[in-house]
């Protein structure tokens, strides 16, 4: 009879352990699964985060694409100021000698 009731109370204790880990491996499996939504929402905004540096790098090439247009239309501009300048003293002589005194 003695070794009934150590049984049952084994038995009871067994359950109660298996009751607690089950509750301890459903606490884990929550954990897992808001872990997991987290790593979605990280991987979504990584993902966001690449797409504004590629265009952030692709604004990056247009500005220096366009700097270098500039410049070269400054240096064209400069150029065609310093013909004009020499075009204009060159008229400048040539109408003085037609003044009359």
């Amino acid at each position: 009879m003695s070794s009934m009731r150590g049984n049952t109370e084994l038995a009871s204790d067994t359950l109660s352990i298996a009751e607690g880990a089950n509750d301890s491996l459903s606490v884990i499996s929550t954990a897992v699964s808001e872990i997991n939504d987290l790593n979605l929402v990280i991987a979504s905004a990584a993902q966001q985060q690449a797409h504004v540096a590629r265009e952030v790098d692709r604004n990056l090439v247009n500005i220096r694409d366009l700097s270098a247009q500039s410049s070269s239309g400054a240096q064209q501009t400069s150029s065609a100021s310093r013909e004009l300048s020499t075009l204009a003293l060159d008229l400048n002589n040539i109408v003085g000698r037609f003044r009359l005194s």
